[in-house]
């Protein structure tokens, strides 16, 4: 039996131009002046603490280098 319409995933497809959830989120956090003015301040002083207070107060995650 098919999934009901309001429970189907939508799925961008094989567009691969087609921005997705982390293209949206950093769009919408850099149109934020408060943002920008934090993010400003993170690249003058790049302290390891201060990098985790702004993820912290933006909500924001970070992969692990690979390298």
């Amino acid at each position: 039996m098919p999934t009901p319409p309001r429970r189907r995933v939508r799925r961008a497809g094989n567009a691969p131009d087609t921005p997705g959830r982390p293209e949206f989120a950093a769009a919408f956090l850099q149109r934020n002046r408060q943002y920008r003015a934090d993010q400003a301040r993170l690249n003058r002083d790049a302290a390891a603490n201060e990098r985790t207070a702004l993820a912290r107060r933006w909500g924001l995650s970070f992969r692990l280098d690979a390298g």
